[in-house]
């Protein structure tokens, strides 16, 4: 699927609209996007003649069709509607003095799952501002490892595109939901961008929050990765995570670091309903800032925002 729109109506709709997460999807194939260094957002760099633009394409928040996605990523669409597809869900600790999140990365460079890593850098907390950076084995990696989701915040995404200029495969990633969104959207999309050489994607779960863009966002969880990692729903203080696998090379992950004991399984069957108070929480929210204050059309009826609250209540 290609849509017949540009960077031009990109910069209308999504960066001149508040709905810009500052992802890194637009630019990460594309010479005519670019992300400023002090502010993280994202600017047409030049005019572009290119009528079918890769920027509008690769931007999760043009369009998202998010069965499309599932069914291509995954074989299958959703039964959980608050976590999207998975195969597993565990709680678990780390085996060891590193972290949980460290711990997963090591297991992906030793199970061979990949070889390299795009992690990110924080340059600035206020505002939020983090680019990319690129490493070839673990120990590199450590130093990048987020300790939160705003850790993330900035154009993680242009780091595969910087890793396929470099001729890198078997490439990884941590990054948040909105990271995760425009990743997948490429790889399913009808462009030959090199996102295939992408072989891991871990997701850090976003409480949303951080960037004017960050209020539209309906994804807790990175319902596209092949492992989501979420501290909430776990014992608070505990220092456990609830692991969310989707994939078989997630499984894989997470398979070998049980094995090599990087991380130690404390629940088998965790009790979902923090997490997905918090999540239905979060979407619903979200969702009603995406709606705003235009009618809603059914057939005949047309509704607004309160209206719509008051029959669905």
């Amino acid at each position: 699927m290609k849509v017949e729109k540009s960077s031009q109506d990109l910069e209308n709709e999504v960066i001149y609209s508040g709905l810009c997460i500052h992802c890194g999807s637009c630019n990460a194939f594309c010479p005519h996007m670019d992300f400023n260094q002090e502010t993280g957002e994202a600017y047409v760099v030049d005019e572009c003649s290119e009528t079918i633009g890769l920027c509008y394409n690769a931007c999760p928040r043009t369009f998202l069709p998010i069965s499309k996605i599932e069914q291509e990523l995954f074989g299958q669409t959703r039964v959980d509607i608050a976590v999207g597809v998975y195969k597993d869900i565990i709680q678990v600790k780390s085996g060891n003095k590193d972290e949980i999140l460290y711990n997963l990365a090591l297991a992906a460079f030793e199970s061979g799952v990949i070889k390299h890593m795009v992690l990110s850098e924080p340059k600035s907390k206020k505002p939020p501002v983090a680019f990319p950076v690129v490493v070839d084995n673990a120990k590199d990696a450590k130093k990048y490892i987020p300790k939160a989701t705003m850790d993330n915040a900035g154009p993680l995404i242009t780091g595969i595109g910087k890793a396929y200029l470099d001729k890198k495969r078997d490439i990884g990633i941590i990054a948040n939901p909105c990271h995760i969104q425009g990743l997948a959207k490429i790889l399913v999309s009808d462009f030959n961008t090199g996102a295939e050489r992408t072989s891991l994607r871990i997701a850090y779960a976003c409480s949303s929050g951080g960037m004017s863009g960050c209020k539209y966002c309906t994804d807790f969880s990175g319902e596209f990765s092949d492992i989501s990692y979420s501290p909430w729903g776990a014992p608070k203080g505990s220092g456990e995570a609830l692991l969310i696998i989707r994939t078989n090379v997630g499984q894989k992950v997470v398979d070998y670091a049980i094995k090599k004991k990087l991380i130690e399984v404390t629940n088998p069957k965790p009790d979902l309903s923090e997490m997905k108070k918090f999540l239905d929480k979060k979407r619903k929210k979200n969702f009603l800032n995406l709606i705003g204050r235009e009618l809603i059309t059914a057939k005949y009826l047309k509704l607004n925002v309160d209206e719509l609250k008051d029959i669905m209540a």
